[in-house]
């Protein structure tokens, strides 16, 4: 008995994946309802990005700080060259709204001001990259842009 429901969850699983795949073209409001949800919950769907073409934005914070000897350095998170970054990328990328980009700002002003000790002001601009569409890339018309979500000014 454990096993028939075992195999019916993975062949109604399978199911699912199939149809929300979009393999074929069924036009039903009802199956929608029913499948793009169970389909976000698990990643069997179209939407699961890593299997599809609709990949979302880069998520990065550049912080421009004005360091004690009067220079300027720039910096950015969200492209996992270190550890502190991988992690704190896998976080701005998770939670996509204005308060946790506050709050991370913040995160990374304190991180800024202890990596750079008398540094003055932290100014930390949030934004994605959005990229091209496929046909504009292929036709060179068009490179990723930077289009800024939050940004924040900084002082010890």
């Amino acid at each position: 008995m454990k096993n028939l429901h075992l195999k019916l969850f993975f062949g109604i699983h399978l199911l699912f994946v199939f149809v929300g795949s979009n393999l074929f073209d069924y036009k039903s409001k009802f199956i929608d309802s029913i499948v793009l949800p169970y389909a976000s919950y698990t990643g069997g769907g179209f939407g699961y990005s890593f299997f599809s073409p609709n990949v979302g934005n880069q998520t990065v914070v550049k912080v421009y700080t004005l360091r004690s000897d009067k220079t300027l350095r720039q910096d950015a998170f969200g492209t996992g060259t270190s550890m502190f970054d991988s992690r704190f990328g896998a976080a701005i990328h998770t939670f996509r709204n204005r308060k946790a980009y506050e709050l991370m700002s913040r995160i990374v002003a304190s991180y800024v001001f202890a990596k750079y000790p008398g540094s003055a002001i932290a100014h930390i601009s949030v934004g994605e990259y959005q990229v091209p569409t496929v046909t504009a890339y292929r036709l060179n018309q068009s490179s990723a842009t930077y289009r800024e979500v939050y940004t924040g000014t900084y002082t010890q």
